[in-house]
């Protein structure tokens, strides 16, 4: 009967920790008045390089979770339709790696050049410039679920006004857009 009830218990024990998935870090309290004289702490470990695209234990710098691929280069240009005063660009993806949920903020714009011909330039309706100078402030521009999510990847896109000085003409404003990124842990707890 002992060895019946310590399989089953062997069993319920394994089958929690299973169906638990992912256990939360909390603090338990070991109360001497409920008879309690001991406790147990699950402990995990991360042997070798921490893999920041498989599921585990979270690594001690939460910024190594951060794994995701970005475009090199982008483009934004004017419409001959709209006698080149609307700036439009086609669609650029952020797609995460990582087995958690990433953060994705645009934080600066660098090195402009040549923005005084746009009157206006956004990302997702985010303002990057406003009268050809930079207006950027940090902000989110969207929130990627874990490489087995179904939101993975982001989009983004420019859009916005110019002023050319002689539309039969090409000029070349650039800069380069600074994104960042953080380690959404709010659902691994």
């Amino acid at each position: 009967m002992k060895k019946l009830v310590a399989a089953i218990l062997s069993t319920a024990t394994i089958a929690g920790v299973v169906a638990s998935g992912v256990t939360a870090f909390a603090d338990q309290t070991i109360d001497g008045r409920r008879g309690e004289t001991s406790g147990e702490i699950e402990v995990k470990g991360i042997i070798g390089q921490f893999d920041n695209t498989t599921p585990g234990p979270n690594p001690v710098n939460p910024n190594e979770w951060i794994n995701v691929m970005i475009p090199t280069t982008a483009l934004f240009y004017t419409t001959e339709a709209s006698s080149h005063t609307e700036i439009v660009s086609p669609n650029y993806k952020v797609i995460n790696n990582s087995a958690v949920g990433v953060i994705v903020s645009v934080s600066d714009v660098d090195t402009p050049l040549n923005m005084g011909e746009v009157d206006l330039l956004n990302v997702n309706n985010i303002e990057l410039f406003a009268n050809g100078e930079a207006t950027v402030v940090d902000t989110e521009l969207f929130t990627l679920t874990g490489n087995a999510g179904a939101n993975a990847e982001g989009n983004f896109s420019f859009n916005g006004e110019a002023t050319p000085v002689d539309s039969s003409k090409e000029s070349n404003p650039s800069f380069n857009l600074v994104l960042s990124f953080a380690p959404d842990l709010a659902d691994e707890e």
